[in-house]
This record gives structure tokens, C-alpha cells and sequence, in this order.
């Protein structure tokens, strides 16, 4: 019980001091994400050592799991256009040939250089590193200095690419914990059908989702308050029962919040309908931050030979995204600048959190703990060149116009 309140008082002092000093951070080019896991590291060097390791528990994974589920349903609510314009042009280069690019360069690395890694822990620390997550980074995709149709171009990248890796990695992960080449080829037999049943729950019931909340609408049977609650049972309903039907609960979840914009039609879903699912996403990610920064300080103050995951977390968050973007760039609309911006902008986040407490819970002993070093260097990483130099780079390449603005969205 006394680590309990403990836990919430760092919790509370936490969000307090983003809360009051929100916009002063901002102005010193700090985003939330990198308040927390300051104030999170600092709580767990001040605090006596906990066990067993936070980031093995399995109740972190489960809330950090849900987490990462209403990231992914808000990307796919905020995404705007038609299906068709979002899989074609700069957003299909990303996702087609930056991301598979990206993939193939951390994964080669890491098999060249004398690393002391499994082939399949390889593989799940380079779906862990590569998807890029701007929910740690969304004052970036909101800043109106940067041109509209980059932005978009990241958060359509954002909200697909985590979706599209989590079959490879669960599959990395099947192939890992097999005892041989005919249990491997079982466990990947059992794991592929994930996907799918992702795609087809996620379909239906934002279907389902979709048509309700505009039936009742039209019909005069909701309020605006309703609405918000209806979308904040919305992901939890789909997620939990994609995992019981033993599918992809994250695929299903951005394939709902995507269904359900369709569905809503030519009205569209009003800001105020998801006020509060946003509040309280940006809360849940603000937390899972803190809950980073105190586990990584316990993590990193362990005795262990760390440059292997040094090693992969710098290509990873240079030359495995600046080199792959570039090439799958080349030839577009996007101009000069905007290639280097989206080539130098992929920050990591929730999706590489969640991702690596997957893989480090399902690989216990060394190749877990492992997962867990290569995870924190990615983040903690990110959290330093993205959350410091993305604005920095912003100042350089699209200095501020007296109408151009930073959106007041809480974020």
C-alpha cells in the first residue's frame, strides 16, 4: 500500500507540473512526453529499487496495451480524406517502400554486426524500433508552420505503420519462442490468422459503431456528453473482443475508428464528440510516460554488457529512417525540404513501448531483458532528437509567418 500512494503522488506532482507550466515548456521547444520521463527517471533514482522490474509486469502491459488502442482509435478519427487518397502518392511511398526499407536495414544490421542476437530477437527489436508514432509528438503534426499535406502525410504514416508492423512482430515472436522449425511453423500458422480476424471484427463492429451513432443522432436520441462516453466504449468494446476471438487487437481498433468515420458519412464526427476520448488518450499517454522514464531508470541501473542495443537504437532512429524515407521519396511531390522533414521526423512512442513489453514478456531471461535495453534506447532516444530537435528543425526550415500558428489543442 505504501508503494501504491507513492506510485500516485509521483503520478499526480507529475501532471500537475505539466499542467501549470504546459505552454512555458512548449515555448523551451519540451513536449509532455519529455517532462514525464524526466520526472519519471528522477522518481526512480530518488526511490528504493523496486521488484520485480516494472516493465515485466503484466498488468503494465495489459494498461499500456489499452493505451496504445486509444492512440490508434483517435489517429484513425483525426485522419481525414478518402481511403483511396490516403493509400496512394507520399503516404503510400511511406508505407510501402519506406517502411519494409527501414525494416530490412535495422533487421541487417543487427544480423551483420557481431551482436550475440537471435535472428528473432533481431527481427522484434526492428518492428520495435521502426514505426514511427507521432502521439508523443503531436504539437508537430498541429504546428501550421509546417504545410498541411505534410502533416497529413505523417499522421495517415502514424496511424498505419504500428498496425501493419504487429503481425510481423507477433510472428518474430512465435518463430522465437518455438522449440523447433515444425513448432515454429505452427506458431506462425496460428499467429497469421491474426491479422485477418482483426480486419474483420475491427470492420464490423466499427460498421455497427458507426451506424448507431448516427442512427440516434439523426434521430435526436443522444446528447453531446452521450457521444462523448460512446466514444470512449468504443475502442475498449472492440479491442476486448478482438483479443477473444484471438485477433490483433490494435489492427482492429484503427480499422473501427476508420469504419466509423466512413460510416458517420458527409456529416463527419463533430470535435466536441471526441473531446474527451482525446483528453483522456493524451492523459493515458502522459502517464504511460512517467511509468516509461521511472521503469527505463531501474532498467538502465542494471550491470549489463548495453552497446548491442546502443547500437541498434542509433541506426534505428538515423540512418534506418533518414536513408530508407529518402530513397521511397525520391521522385515525388513532396519538395526538398519536406523530404528531409519527414525523413528526420519519425518519432517513436507508445507503439515501441507497448511493442517491447510484448516481445520482453512472451522472450523471458536474457533475450527479454534484451527487448527491454533496445527499448529504451530507442525512446529515450527519440525523446531527445525528436522531442528537442523537431522544433528545432521546424524554426529552420518553415520559420514563423504572422498567420501561422500552433493549434490549441491540448496536447
Amino acid at each position: 500500500m505504501p508503494m501504491l500512494m507513492i506510485s500516485l503522488v509521483v503520478a499526480g506532482l507529475g501532471l500537475l507540473v505539466w499542467a501549470l507550466w504546459s505552454r512555458t515548456f512548449r515555448r523551451a521547444t519540451v513536449n509532455g512526453p519529455v517532462v514525464m520521463t524526466a520526472l519519471g527517471a528522477l522518481a526512480g533514482a530518488l526511490l528504493p529499487p523496486q521488484e520485480p522490474l516494472f516493465m515485466e509486469s503484466k498488468t503494465t502491459l495489459f494498461l499500456a496495451e489499452l493505451v496504445l488502442a486509444f492512440l490508434l482509435f483517435v489517429d484513425a478519427l483525426d485522419v481525414r480524406g478518402s481511403l483511396s487518397s490516403q493509400f496512394r502518392g507520399v503516404p503510400l511511398r511511406l508505407l510501402g517502400l519506406g517502411l519494409p526499407l527501414s525494416l530490412l536495414l535495422v533487421f541487417a544490421v543487427g544480423l551483420v554486426l557481431p551482436l550475440g542476437l537471435s535472428l528473432a530477437v533481431v527481427l522484434a527489436i526492428a518492428c520495435i524500433a521502426v514505426p514511427a508514432d507521432f502521439s508523443p509528438e503531436t504539437s508537430l503534426v498541429r504546428d501550421e508552420r509546417i504545410p498541411a499535406r505534410v502533416r497529413r502525410w505523417l499522421s495517415i504514416e502514424s496511424g498505419y505503420n504500428d498496425g501493419l508492423v504487429s503481425p510481423l512482430l507477433l510472428g518474430a515472436l512465435a518463430f522465437a519462442s518455438a522449440g523447433s522449425t515444425s513448432d515454429a511453423g505452427r506458431a506462425l500458422a496460428v499467429a497469421a490468422p491474426a491479422g485477418v480476424i482483426a480486419l474483420l471484427v475491427g470492420g464490423a463492429l466499427g460498421a455497427a459503431i458507426g451506424g448507431a451513432t448516427r442512427f440516434a443522432d439523426s434521430r435526436g436520441w443522444t446528447e453531446p456528453q452521450s457521444m462523448r462516453i460512446a466514444f470512449i466504449a468504443a475502442p475498449v468494446l472492440v479491442f476486448a473482443t478482438t483479443v477473444l476471438l484471438h485477433g490483433n487487437g490494435f489492427v482492429a481498433v484503427f480499422v473501427a475508428g476508420v469504419v466509423i468515420r466512413v460510416a458517420r458519412g458527409t456529416r463527419g464526427i463533430e470535435h466536441t464528440e471526441l473531446s474527451l476520448v482525446e483528453d483522456l488518450s493524451w492523459l493515458a499517454n502522459l502517464l504511460l510516460w512517467l511509468a516509461f522514464g521511472f521503469a527505463s531508470t531501474l532498467l538502465l541501473s542494471q550491470t549489463y554488457d548495453w552497446w548491442p542495443a546502443i547500437v541498434l537504437a542509433l541506426v534505428a532512429l538515423t540512418v534506418g529512417r533518414l536513408v530508407p524515407v529518402s530513397i521511397a521519396l525520391l521522385g515525388s511531390e513532396a519538395t526538398r525540404a519536406e523530404r528531409f522533414f519527414i525523413a528526420a521526423m519519425g518519432p517513436r512512442g507508445a507503439a515501441s513501448i507497448v511493442f517491447g513489453l510484448i516481445a520482453a514478456n512472451a522472450l523471458p531471461g536474457e533475450e527479454g531483458f534484451m527487448i527491454l535495453a533496445a527499448t529504451c534506447m530507442v525512446v529515450l532516444g527519440s525523446v531527445v532528437i525528436h522531442g528537442i530537435g523537431g522544433p528545432l528543425l521546424v524554426r529552420r526550415l518553415w520559420p514563423a509567418s504572422p498567420t501561422a500558428t500552433v493549434s490549441s489543442t491540448p496536447r
